[in-house]
């Protein structure tokens, strides 16, 4: 019966796929490999989970050359994509976190240049869509690493993480950004935002490493 009435539901009340069916992003320990390259056109869940496992083996010395491969391919993945839909909010936003990583990876001088292109994905997603979650979740990033001389600012990186709370509630990783942000700039309530996304994702090595320390690059395994 559920199976008959499920689809009926779907057609009568249509609900957007990230809200229906939320990203997870629950990071476990560093990975020792790439999956293989697929032999189909790229999609974004490939995109997505390129650039976690560049985030995860990012401050692991060993693990980085991994890391700039995962970026390689997330960058090529999200420029054919962005070929074929370029009006797109979310892909905009998966380049400008992908250039944001660029920036860690590649550090000064090196990596000034990514920071300008990540600003300028950020800023296009969110003229294409205010409402795209991952768009705010980006610019917060960008804004709170970048030097404040440049135009970072914490207390906007918070308003831009709380923007993307409200549009995708119950991300694990929009939620430990609030809690980072709120901390640094001495909020309350920082720590129950960091238990909430590590009761999303339990043993999360990352998650526990920012809940006992608040800092969005803990060391983690």
């Amino acid at each position: 019966m559920l199976r008959m009435i499920l689809p009926l539901l779907l057609v009568l009340v249509p609900v957007p796929l990230a809200l229906a069916f939320p990203l997870p992003d629950c990071p476990g320990p560093a990975p020792s490999s790439l999956p293989p390259e697929p032999k189909g056109p790229p999609t974004e869940p490939e995109i997505r989970s390129l650039l976690l496992a560049a985030r995860t083996v990012r401050d692991v010395p060993s693990a980085r050359p991994l890391g700039e491969e995962a970026l390689s391919r997330a960058g090529a993945m999200v420029s054919s994509l962005l070929a074929e839909r370029p009006e797109d909010a979310t892909l905009h936003a998966l380049a400008g976190e992908r250039d944001l990583l660029l920036v860690q990876y590649r550090g000064f001088p090196g990596g000034m240049a990514y920071g300008k292109k990540a600003a300028a994905e950020n800023d296009r997603a969110l003229t294409l869509d205010p409402k795209d979650a991952e768009a705010h979740l980006s610019k917060g990033i960008e804004l709170y690493f970048k030097p404040w001389f440049v135009g970072g600012s914490v207390p906007r990186a918070l308003k831009e993480f709380e923007r993307a709370n409200r549009l995708r509630p119950d991300d694990p990783r929009i939620l430990s950004w609030i809690g980072i942000a709120r901390h640094r700039l001495g909020h309350p309530g920082a720590r129950s935002f960091m238990e909430a996304a590590l009761k999303l994702c339990p043993g999360s090595p990352l998650y526990e490493a920012r809940a006992k320390t608040f800092d969005p690059r803990a060391k983690h395994r």
